[in-house]
């Protein structure tokens, strides 16, 4: 891949990790605050996604450091 590529891939994969933790933290103040009405398992259901969502923010994280020390190894030679 060119530095252009790896760019662009660090870029996408930081926002899929910016969205994905703006999800998870509605989803966990909708759990946190508001528990009247709600039935156990639908906070259970709520939490499970928060907690799916939170790793996948981590999954891509550690996608785009990787790319961004490939494009650094790139850069150096």
């Amino acid at each position: 891949m060119n530095a252009k590529e790896l760019q662009a891939k660090i870029q996408d994969y930081t926002r899929y990790a910016m969205i994905l933790t703006t999800v998870s933290v509605f989803l966990y103040i909708g759990v946190a605050f508001q528990h009247a009405g709600k039935e156990a398992i639908q906070i259970f259901t709520m939490m499970g996604a928060t907690v799916i969502l939170l790793g996948g923010a981590a999954f891509y994280i550690l996608k785009a450091r990787k790319m961004k020390k490939l494009l650094q190894e790139q850069d150096d030679q």
